[in-house]
Parts: C-alpha cells; structure tokens; sequence
C-alpha cells in the first residue's frame, strides 16, 4: 500500500484519501487489507465513509484472515463504522438485490460473522445495528460451534442475550459439545440470561450437552446454589437425570465437589433424589467420600434425612461409603462414629472396613488415626479370608527364598563395595604413616651410624606406634584380599562369611591406626606431659564411641533376626 495512503488511513487525513481515489481498490497491505480494512481499525469514520462513497466494492473485500470491513469495524466497536456499511448494503441491496444482505452474513476462515465478532467482544451499540439490520438471519455455528447467542450466555453479557431475544426472529443457540445457551447461562452463573432463556425457550431446561450434563450438572459443578435453586423452580425433574458416562446426577456432581449449599437446594426441592446411583453403585454420600470431600460427607450425615441408609449402601463391588473412606485421605470421623454405620460390613472381597486399611499397600496419611479410631468404635478385622491368607503368606515366603539362592544379594555386594573403600583407605594411610614417622629421621651430619634411622626409635611410645601402624596396615590389606576372593563366589552363606571375616579385620584395622594416631602423638608431644596426656585422652574417647555404635548394631541385628 502507497505510504501516504496508509498513514492517512491510520490518521484520519481525509485529503489525501480524495488524491488516491482513483486507486483505491488496488491498495493492500502485506495481509491484504485495503485502505477501508486500515481504517476500520483506527475507526476513522470520515475516512471508511469517503473510500465507501468512490469504492463501495471494497465493503465486501476479505483480508488474509478472510475478514471484512464490517468484522474488522463489529471487533473494535466502531458502531459509526459499522453504520456507514450497513447504510452501503441498504444501498446495494436497491441496486443488486441480496448482495447487501450478503454481506453482513460473511464469514471469515474461523466461521464468525460479523455478529459474532461484536457479540465476542460486547459491542452493544454494534450488536444492535446487526441485528436489527438483518432479524432474519439465525446465524450459523462457527468452527468453535459457537453461535452468538451461546457466546452471549456463557460470556455472561445479559443486555446482548435480551437484544438477541427481543429482535432475531429464530436465533441460533448451541454451543461447543452440543450444548445449549443455557448450558452457557449455568456456567456464567447468570441469573438474568437464565430467566431470558427460559421465559425464551422453556424446553432448553432439559437439553444435555454430548456428556448427558443438564445446565443443572455445570450449576451443580461450579458450586452456582441460585442458579441451581433456579432450575429446580423451573423443573423439579432435572435432579433425577443422569449424565450419559457414569451415571451421575447433579447431586452426585456437587457432592464429588463439596458443594454444601447446592446440596441444600437438592434437599429442599426434590429431597427424594438422594436415594438415586450411579453406574457403579454409588450414592452421592460414595461420592463425597470418594472425591474426599470431608465438610461434605459431614454435613450429609448431619442433615440428610436418610443419612443410615446411605452410611451401609453397598455399590457394585459391596463397599460401603466406609470402605472407601479407609482407602482414602478423607479422615472424617464423623462417619466412623455415625449411629448407624455397619463398621464391620463385608465388601465381595469378603473385607470389612479394617480389613481393607490394614491389608492395603496404599500410603495413606491418616491410616493410623483412622485405624484407631475404627477399633475403638469396634470395627474388626472379618477374617473369612484367613486360609487364603495364610497360603499367600506360606507362597511368597518360598519365592523370596528361591530369589535369595538363585541371584546374589544386590544388597550384600553394595554393602561389600563400600567396606572395600574403607579398608583401602585404611591401607594408604598406614602405608604412608610407616615412612613418615612422627619426630623425623636422622641427617646425614649426625654420624654415619645414625644416617636413616628414627630420631624416637628407642621411645615406647614410638615403638607402640610403629606395632599397631603395621596391624592396622596387615589387617586393611588382608580385608581387601578377602573381599577379591569373594567377588567369584554367589552363594550367599559363603558371601555372608567372607563379608563378617572382611568386616571384622576392618574394625581391628580402624582400632590399631587410632592406636598408632595416639601413641605417635604422644611420642612427639613427649617433653610436655599435660599436652600430651590430653591428646590422648581425648583419643582413647573415640574407643568408647565404637564401642556404643557397634553394641546398638550388633542388638539391632538381634532383634531383626
């Protein structure tokens, strides 16, 4: 497009329009706009009304989106705009007719009128002059099934809905998976667009969407109580449809979400529906249990007038609502202790409640309390499974032996790798403690014959240095040498002896190096007495914590034997 010409477009100079008017049509950005397209955008009124008066063809011209004008002028509101092309299409329909009408029906590639483009974004002003323009038209779904009556409702524009109603002679109302405007009312939670419909359309009160849900289930899921104590007015019967999948009610739906004042509706208007389950079974006391809804399941013990029958209702497999509620992380008591709860109920699995907490595999939070609290309201284990029982226990126990002899314990060689590394370590440092002594060697300017040795060789406390620093070194090495021999064995009694002899020779090993730490030191620190005595001291302290570690050891593996 020329440079001065968009700029007028999108500036509203309305002189410079007049220079290009020859050449207007011709005129297009890179999505194909045309310089009425721009100013729609801008809502430049003198502009679109002088391109329109020398190119009233461009009114019907579509960019690269497929919009026109009218769709661009109908999303931003521009209601002056708006009129100028509907005044064209009056125009054209004098002069070749049906080509006006057309187009204010166009469609663009996602299947929106201009309508729905005003009705999307709340244009009043713009929704009015459609609408009175063309009442005929029922408006077709776009490809998000959407038609504006359905975007009005579920947008929840109460004064667009009212327009609708008032001036389109048979507007269109589905919406995306066959629902309804009402449907879009519900989950809007608007009262006022659901009076319109149903004083509209009384019948839409019944409609399901492709799931089986009445506007009843979305008021019933989003918690919406006027809206549902609406719909019951209306008709009582929506509380005893099922939806198509599981079989659920609106009540089902509002217990499963702890929806207490929805509940209430239900129990006043149609207090009957509490009796009805789902394709499993279930009433809505499973449910509220199930979705662990504990305000829920304690309010319908308190205030459903057929709380005790609910409490022992058994679904397809025979759980009662207590059944599912030690399998879950819903700890409420109330139904533990409620009056007339059968604690001891037997499922098809022939599993009472305490059955089934104490044999699941299930993390659960509140397992214990909730245990203890079964027990001391005389909940107890059936037990006519105990022969099955027994023969599962016998049965795994020969499987784990026969997995123990025929692969090496990953744990056993996982254990031996990291006494391996500390009896090494242990090696190094007595290797390396031999040939650098504590007190140092003599020179050669002492005397040929003291050349090499050890300046505290004839100290006791060196030479107790020197004993214990070789056993540390003789036991780690030895150790080590056992743990290579026993990479070539798998059975597990031989690893198990292999590992002790190993385990023991490092303890020994660890025992003579702390030995060799002290008396080294002691050697040094020789000529002040109190320094030393108190190294070593705290030395000898490290006896008595291997001591205490080793004992709590050796009593755990007693007691686990």
């Amino acid at each position: 497009m020329d440079l001065s010409l968009y700029r007028a477009a999108v500036g509203g100079k309305v002189d410079i329009i007049l220079q290009h008017r020859t050449n207007l049509e011709h005129q297009l950005t890179p999505n194909k706009n045309t310089v009425l397209h721009v100013a729609a955008m801008f809502g430049n009124t003198a502009c679109a009304n002088e391109v329109l008066r020398y190119s009233p063809s461009l009114s019907c011209r579509v960019n690269i989106q497929g919009d026109t004008p009218l769709h661009i002028a109908a999303r931003n509101g521009c209601s002056d705009i708006v009129q100028a092309l509907v005044k064209c299409t009056t125009r054209l329909d004098k002069e070749r007719v049906g080509e006006g009408k057309e187009m204010l029906r166009m469609l663009n590639k996602e299947n929106d009128t201009p309508l729905h483009e005003a009705v999307r974004n709340c244009r009043f002003d713009v929704v009015k002059l459609l609408v009175k323009e063309d009442p005929d038209f029922s408006c077709p779904v776009n490809n998000a099934e959407e038609t504006p009556l359905y975007l009005a409702s579920e947008k929840g524009y109460d004064d667009l809905v009212s327009l609708i109603l008032e001036t389109c002679t048979a507007p269109a109302y589905s919406g995306p998976y066959g629902r309804t405007a009402l449907h879009g009312a519900a989950i809007s939670n608007s009262k006022g667009i659901m009076a319109s419909l149903l004083g509209w359309k009384p019948s839409l009160v019944k409609e399901t969407d492709l799931h089986g849900w009445t506007p009843l289930h979305f008021a019933a899921r989003f918690g919406y109580a006027s809206i549902v104590s609406q719909l019951l007015e209306a008709d009582k019967s929506l509380g005893y449809i099922a939806d198509k999948d599981d079989k659920n009610t609106a009540l089902h739906i509002a217990a499963g979400h702890g929806h207490i004042d929805v509940m209430r509706e239900f129990f006043e208007h149609c207090p009957d529906c509490c009796e009805m389950v789902n394709a499993r079974g279930r009433n809505f006391l499973h449910n509220a249990v199930e979705h662990e809804q504990k305000k829920a399941v304690t309010y319908i013990l308190e205030q459903c007038a057929i709380a005790i029958s609910l409490t022992n209702q058994k679904d397809i497999d025979g759980n009662t609502p207590l059944h599912l509620l030690v399998t879950s992380d819903c700890y409420a008591q109330g139904l533990i202790w409620h009056s007339g709860a059968d604690r001891n109920a037997f499922n098809k699995d022939n599993l009472t409640p305490m059955d089934v907490i104490e044999d699941s595999e299930i993390y659960m939070y509140y397992a214990s309390d909730m245990e203890i609290q079964l027990k001391r309201a005389n909940g107890m284990r059936g037990w006519r499974n105990v022969i099955h029982k027994d023969k599962e226990m016998i049965t795994s126990k020969k499987k784990e032996r026969a997995n123990r002899k025929k692969t090496v314990p990953y744990d056993l060689r996982k254990e031996a790798d990291t006494h391996l590394l500390v009896a090494a370590l242990i090696a190094t440092v007595a290797f390396t403690a031999g040939f650098t002594i504590p007190g140092g060697f003599y020179g050669g300017n002492d005397g040929p014959n003291q050349a090499g040795k050890a300046i505290l060789m004839k100290e006791v406390a060196f030479k107790a240095f020197i004993i214990s620093d070789t056993i540390a070194l003789l036991f780690s090495t030895v150790a080590i040498v056992i743990y290579f021999v026993a990479a070539d064995y798998d059975n597990r009694g031989k690893l198990n002896r292999f590992y002790a002899t190993a385990g023991l020779l490092i303890v020994l090993a660890i025992g003579a190096m702390m030995v060799a730490f002290i008396t080294g030191v002691y050697a040094v620190l020789a000529n002040s007495s109190a320094l030393a005595i108190a190294a070593c001291v705290v030395g000898c302290s490290a006896f008595l914590i291997y001591y205490a570690i080793l004992r709590t050891c050796l009593s755990d593996d007693h007691l686990t034997a």
